[in-house]
């Protein structure tokens, strides 16, 4: 064979090696995902091309897959979740339809009955004015008064946030111990930032150093209980912090004592548009998603709110919300409600989604 002729015999090899096909579980369970999201058959076969799938062989695979009697039997429970997410659709239209005031109502504290039917019950977020004025918090919690009750106590925080953008997800990853009066030490630079915050992620051995904390609370009107031993999420951070889109796994009260804070909720009705990719996130920012978005761009309703201190917002669960600090802000969050609130339970999606 001619040197030329074995060069060419070469090139011919090694087109056929890059074009042979190497389907790993990884990409075929990609493929079927994508038919039964209702991805088009050109756009998946031209994903594969781009990966180094010959046309031909990226075509013949997604075949394959549309004919296999798993597959079949996998769309079948998809067209039972299309007609889920139907219904809630619904919900999201009629939610649209209702007014277009979207504003999140703002009242005193009403009667216990009252706050459950049309709260806690009806599903609907809502912040309260006044139920906090007789906590000690209210005119005692500042960084000084930290700096003096607490001088040499280890507090855990959320560190490195900015460092990765999946801080949130992998928050117990960047737990670590530091000096409180370090954390007070950034806090007083007030320099806008995400990189560090005290977090319910951290409550529990933060409840335990800070427990002094506990004594200038007090229940949340006649909504919670006040159990032994206390409960609750102290939350510290600085102008800047950002917790993202997420949803919780229970009702909850989120509350302002120091600073102000901007949220964004999307009702958990608008969950098919959330594009909710693990666990309780959502791949959406808070940029993302604005409240004059229209029906028609494919986005959530989105509610917007700012917190101001003295103020408890109540947060349904399942209710998609963004949190923004825009000061240096202490708080509390609470899941203690008087009615039933264990709705964590059965909740066995999160190795899934």
């Amino acid at each position: 064979m001619s040197q030329s002729a074995s060069r060419k015999a070469r090139r011919a090899a090694a087109a056929k090696t890059r074009a042979a096909p190497v389907f790993t579980d990884d990409w075929r369970r990609w493929i079927a995902e994508n038919i039964i999201l209702g991805a088009g058959d050109e756009m998946i076969a031209a994903r594969l091309v781009e990966k180094g799938v010959a046309p031909e062989a990226a075509r013949a695979e997604i075949a394959a897959a549309k004919a296999s009697p798993y597959l079949l039997g996998v769309s079948r429970a998809a067209q039972r979740l299309k007609k889920r997410d139907w219904i809630l659709n619904i919900y999201a239209r009629l939610d649209r339809l209702a007014a277009d005031e979207r504003a999140i109502e703002r009242r005193s504290p009403p009667p216990a009955d009252e706050f459950f039917s049309e709260y806690y019950a009806g599903h609907r977020p809502v912040i309260l004015t006044g139920a906090l004025d007789d906590w000690p918090a209210m005119e005692r919690w500042s960084l000084d008064d930290l700096e003096a009750r607490f001088p040499d106590v280890d507090v855990e925080v959320q560190m490195d946030r900015e460092s990765r953008a999946d801080y949130e997800i992998k928050s117990n990853q960047l737990a670590r111990k530091a000096p409180l009066a370090d954390v007070i030490s950034w806090l007083r630079a007030d320099t806008p930032t995400n990189d560090f915050y005290v977090t319910a992620n951290n409550g529990s051995h933060n409840r335990e150093v800070l427990s002094g904390l506990w004594d200038d609370i007090g229940p949340i009107g006649e909504y919670t209980t006040a159990p032994e031993p206390p409960t609750g999420f102290f939350w510290l951070g600085p102008r800047g912090v950002v917790t993202p889109f997420h949803h919780d796994l229970t009702n909850n009260f989120l509350v302002q004592v120091r600073g102000r804070k901007r949220v964004k909720l999307v009702p958990s009705f608008e969950t098919p548009r959330m594009r909710n990719h693990i666990h309780c996130y959502s791949e959406w920012t808070g940029d993302d998603l604005t409240e004059d978005a229209p029906a028609s761009s494919g986005k959530p309703r989105l509610y917007e709110c700012v917190l101001e201190p003295g103020e408890a917002l109540f947060i349904p669960i399942g209710w998609w919300h963004h949190v923004e600090g825009l000061d240096l802000t202490m708080g509390m969050s609470f899941t203690n409600f008087i009615w039933p609130n264990d709705f964590q339970v059965g909740y066995d999606t999160y190795k899934a989604v």
